[in-house]
């Protein structure tokens, strides 16, 4: 078997030194590996394609659409970078713009995946930029980093150092490294860091937790956990604190349990699934609570398969073939009328979710089999997305994205392309 690839995203907000750091660390591999770049940036510090002698292949892409900011281009550039046998390592260097989480989200479901490594994501900080009012675009950005570098340590001042400290306490799960740098110079070592596999790590309580006991659990980025089962399970438990982040059938949700209350909120960490238990009592208790976690897997029912999925969120749900489909008004007997070079028959998105009931300013999210969903999209914007369930009149194969896709016209606003779409989920107001 060939070997697969490490692929960096290194993300970070407007000028906080993504390209400093790139270079640098160009500069330190250029006798020891042989590495490839692709910018999702054009700005005046760009990285020249005659960097180092040319012994740095380069993919300068353009950016990412609105709704996702996962450039069209970033898989073909990756494509064309992997035709060198020799290749070592590959960094993508995005825009600042850009939200991580729908590049590491292209990627895990791209026909690279088996050639390539998800490697840890980096996130440059200007600590500066947490002092006051930070852009939610830079805490997302932070929120999907698996390595925080603060540059231009040479310029923090006390504040935007104690705003680092703030942030960092309260992240979860922790970075696995937290460093200082100045003109984004940091260790090559710090690129080879990883999160631990699917094992317990139990800490035995000790007089000072005063009867508390502490554990934890990761596990891989594959493992897809039921998001109601969890619920239920958070809600339920009797712990005094349970932290949790993981990979569930309506995407990436950061869970929570303080105060005898549950809490949601979405994530952008991609590497790990992860949860902290603190319970008074035994070990075991601890213990047994992080097996029933283990055992709210999500598995797709085969009875299912071919059917998609509508529900509102509070428990109606609803289930439709290719023919109840077929049934519905806004047919699109051939897609490439409208989306040139794509194939097949289906049916406006708006015409499914208007089965919902949903005003136009409410939020759907499409959830695929492999619990990847969209960011909520308002039914108003859905636009002339169209739902393909058919193709050359027989079911849609899985290598074009079946049993069912959505494909977007460009330059409409509703979220990009979405393969193996198996629920559409009204948002909670």
């Amino acid at each position: 078997m060939s070997k697969r690839i490490p692929v960096h995203l290194v993300t970070g907000f407007l000028g906080s030194g993504k390209t400093s750091l790139l270079l640098d660390q160009l500069r330190q591999r250029q006798d020891k590996e042989r590495c490839a770049v692709v910018v999702n940036d054009f700005g005046d510090a760009r990285i020249d394609a005659t960097l180092l002698g040319g012994r740095v292949a380069l993919q300068e892409i353009a950016g990412g659409c609105v709704c996702c900011t996962a450039p069209a281009d970033l898989v073909p550039a990756l494509d064309a970078l992997l035709q060198d046998p020799l290749l070592d390592r590959i960094f993508i260097e995005a825009t600042g713009l850009a939200r991580p989480s729908d590049i590491l989200d292209t990627l895990s479901r791209s026909t690279l995946s088996g050639r390539i490594a998800l490697a840890p994501v980096v996130a440059v900080l200007d600590p500066r930029r947490l002092v006051g009012l930070a852009p939610p675009l830079l805490l997302e950005q932070m929120d999907a980093s698996d390595v925080l570098v603060c540059n231009w340590s040479d310029a923090v001042d006390i504040q935007a150092h104690e705003a680092v400290q703030t942030h960092t306490q309260s992240h979860f799960p922790p970075w696995l490294a937290v460093v200082e740098a100045t003109q984004g110079s940091v260790s090559m070592d710090l690129f080879d860091l990883r999160r631990d596999g699917p094992s317990i790590r139990v800490r035995k309580s000790t007089p000072s937790t005063q009867g508390y006991v502490a554990a934890s659990q990761s596990w891989s980025p594959d493992t897809v956990f039921d998001l109601k089962a969890l619920k239920a399970l958070f809600a339920e438990s009797n712990a005094e604190r349970l932290k949790g982040l993981f990979h569930t059938d309506l995407g990436w949700t950061l869970l929570q349990r303080a105060g005898g209350q549950v809490s949601t909120g979405a994530t952008g960490l991609r590497s790990v699934s992860a949860v902290d238990v603190i319970v008074k009592g035994e070990q075991a208790e601890a213990e047994a609570l992080l097996q029933a976690i283990d055992g709210a897997r999500y598995y797709a029912d085969p009875q299912s398969i071919g059917q998609l999925v509508l529900s509102d969120g509070q428990g109606y749900t609803a289930s439709l073939n290719r023919w109840s489909l077929a049934a519905l008004p806004g047919q699109v007997p051939d897609v490439s009328t409208l989306i040139p070079n794509r194939q097949g028959a289906g049916v406006f998105l708006a015409e499914v979710v208007n089965l919902l009931h949903s005003e136009e300013q409410a939020e759907v999210m499409l959830v695929a089999s492999d619990g990847m969903v969209s960011g909520p999209t308002s039914v108003g914007d859905l636009g002339r997305a169209v739902l393909v369930y058919l193709l050359d009149g027989g079911e849609l194969p899985a290598n074009k994205g079946g049993p069912f896709r959505i494909f977007v016209p460009e330059g409409e606003s509703a979220c990009a392309n979405v393969k193996g779409l198996a629920r559409i989920e009204l948002v909670e107001a």
